[in-house]
């Protein structure tokens, strides 16, 4: 047993460091005892030799036997009488030893030394007759200090060694106690199905019975702990975020649905973290699993400050979080919906490759007897719409078609079933100059759904097909079908092309070999992009570019406005066009900074021989300082050069 053997040795040397200290300091008193002594002996032989020389006749014979009756005393080591004139006539000293001078070891180390006395002597009339000197003898004093010091040695070294003996047995008999007590207690471990550890109950015979004990007491212990995690994630925490885990919500999800009262339904706000892998790939799991709990921790006390009863903020999956509002009007849900939309803004980390994580959110309205499956697809597909956009704002569910109203699996069958039956369209809307020229054909693509129901637009399946990876192969359809379209047609033909497309780097081989195997049709397509592309993905828009004008095909850019950073950019890519739409331009009347940006893009953009062109355009006022300001061709629904392709610039699907 290490650590009693520790104790036992410790206290010993501390008893041991107490005795010797006693001892030094009883040693040191005895020290200063003896010197005071000799110091008073010779003072006291000085004092009776010069009391004696006083009343004595002064003869050489008389001093002579004064010195010798002093000195006999075997008390002094030096007897010194000196007469008037300095002349010495009497002097009694002490021995040396035959073997030197040298004082031997112990007289150096324990320094007692007795002071030198001198006096005069005078005679019974008071004239001075000479000086006599006194040393008292130091060495019976030396030998007794040191034989009082060894005696007490002696006496703690026997104590040392009773110790060290008495410690032995007892560390021996502790040890054969506490070695039994643990074979015991270690054979009570062991339950009725387990083999009870064998062998004797020494401390040697004990460890495999330990080691087994460890065994199962950690099994035990990790059985446990496990199912305590488990219950507790189970029932209502998500182990992370520390908020109410997929099926608390579901309880309470399902438990206000079912609410009979006068005030029952509300709102339901879905929050998706678009970028947590990249999150996890880049930053280290640690890290993010702190950010998701400080985060959900901030969310849930803004919750508690400015949510209703009932108000519950859970997290679903992995990137899904839900907050629950039942009883709430729709100001009240919209209220808390932005509040928790501002926070998620302060709460983003950076990014390497979009500057900032990015949140998407969507919101609905339930009322009781609402179907729980129908509301969470509703969400479901808003949320991947939201995930196209280029901002965080709230997308309402409710804006979606009843025929898009499915989960992503669902999406993800309907895509793969379309793409392996070629079930998609192309319609085209003619795009016309100023003069009413005809600039070109702006393609949009439709999927045919195989139940027959009305065809679903680009803007509603594309957000589906980007988060399921499946935007590539939709886009090669939209190009494969405008290629067949130009083969029927006169004019040119833009097709949109997501900036998801081009981050997977097989779409431009294929791209290449389709622009090969057609190179007279080629000459007449035209491919879009996103300004945001310039920005965030510019060596695959560059790549692009060096395909498409390779093969005698063009590039233009849509949505300038919404992405003004892609000016910087414009120079470095063989654009034709640019496209501003949006706020933008519905804005535009009453803004005078909007209207020096727009002379500024139009200038830029007449520079690098590129032509400018305007959408959702909504009056004519708008309409005419478009055209002062050199505007190519403008879209909207009230100006004549407006078609009827709503879908395709409303719901914009090419994301950020």
């Amino acid at each position: 047993m290490p650590t009693l053997r520790r104790l036992l040795l410790c206290s010993a040397l501390l008893i041991g460091i107490i005795l010797l200290g006693a001892q030094a300091l009883g040693m040191l008193a005895a020290h200063r005892y003896l010197n005071a002594q000799l110091a008073q002996q010779s003072e006291a032989g000085a004092n009776a030799l010069a009391w004696a020389l006083s009343h004595s006749s002064g003869s050489a014979q008389e001093q002579a036997a004064l010195a010798d009756e002093l000195f006999g005393q075997s008390l002094y080591a030096l007897v010194n009488i000196t007469n008037e004139g300095s002349a010495a006539s009497v002097e009694r000293r002490a021995r040396v030893p035959a073997t030197g001078r040298e004082k031997d070891w112990r007289s150096a180390w324990l320094n007692i030394e007795a002071p030198v006395v001198t006096r005069p002597f005078t005679s019974l009339d008071g004239r001075n007759r000479g000086t006599l000197t006194v040393q008292a003898d130091a060495r019976l004093a030396r030998d007794t200090l040191w034989q009082g010091g060894m005696r007490v040695l002696g006496l703690v070294l026997a104590a040392a060694a009773f110790w060290a003996l008495f410690a032995a047995n007892l560390v021996r008999w502790i040890e054969a106690r506490t070695s039994r007590d643990i074979c015991d207690r270690v054979r009570a471990l062991a339950t009725g199905a387990e083999p009870k550890p064998t062998g004797s109950c020494e401390v040697a015979g004990v460890d495999q019975a330990l080691v087994d004990a460890q065994r199962l007491v950690a099994a035990t212990v990790q059985e446990q702990n496990a199912r305590i995690e488990s219950l507790q994630s189970e029932i209502y925490r998500d182990p992370v975020s520390r908020l109410s885990n997929r099926k608390h919500f579901v309880d309470q999800f399902r438990l206000a649905l079912t609410d009979k009262s006068a005030e029952a339904g509300g709102h339901l706000l879905m929050i998706r973290q678009r970028d947590l892998a990249q999150i996890n790939r880049h930053l280290s799991r640690a890290f993010t699993d702190q950010w998701l709990r400080s985060s959900s921790d901030r969310l849930r006390r803004l919750v508690e400050e400015f949510g209703g009863p009932g108000t519950l903020i859970a997290r679903i999956s992995g990137s899904d979080f839900a907050l629950l509002l039942p009883r709430s009007s729709a100001p009240q849900a919209s209220l808390l919906a932005e509040r928790v939309r501002r926070e998620l803004r302060s709460l983003r980390v950076p990014m390497d490759k979009y500057g900032w994580c990015r949140w998407a959110l969507a919101m609905a309205a339930f009322a009781p007897g609402d179907n729980m499956s129908d509301i969470l697809a509703r969400l479901d597909h808003a949320l991947m719409c939201a995930e196209s956009a280029d901002d965080d704002q709230i997308t309402p569910a409710s804006q979606a078609a009843d025929s898009t109203r499915i989960g992503e699996y669902s999406w993800h069958d309907a895509l793969v079933t379309a793409l392996e039956q070629h079930r998609f369209s192309l319609s085209a809307q003619p795009l016309h100059d100023l003069s009413g020229a005809l600039l070109h054909h702006e393609a949009s693509l439709t999927l045919h759904d195989v139940s027959g129901s009305d065809p679903v637009p680009a803007s509603i399946f594309m957000p589906p097909a980007v988060r399921l990876g499946l935007s590539a192969e939709c886009d090669i359809q939209a190009i494969r079908l405008g290629l067949d379209w130009l083969f029927t047609h006169e004019g040119a033909l833009t097709v949109p092309v997501s900036l998801a497309t081009l981050a997977q780097g097989s779409f431009f081989s294929r791209l290449e070999r389709m622009l090969a195997d057609r190179p007279s049709l080629t000459l007449r397509l035209i491919l879009e992009v996103d300004a945001a592309g310039l920005v965030e993905q510019g060596a695959d828009v560059r790549q692009l570019c060096d395909i498409v004008t390779g093969a005698g095909a063009r590039v233009g850019v849509s949505r300038l406005s919404q992405q003004f950073g892609a000016m910087e950019h414009l120079h470095e890519f063989p654009v034709s066009y640019v496209t501003l739409c949006g706020s933008f331009i519905t804005r535009l009347l009453h803004s005078p900074g909007s209207q020096h940006l727009l002379a500024t893009v139009v200038a830029t953009a007449m520079t690098l021989d590129m032509a400018v062109y305007a959408a959702d355009v909504p009056d004519t006022a708008t309409q005419f300082v478009l055209e002062e300001t050199g505007v190519r061709a403008i879209r909207g629904a009230v100006v004549n050069f407006a078609h009827a392709h709503d879908l395709v610039h409303d719901h914009q699907w090419v994301p950020s």
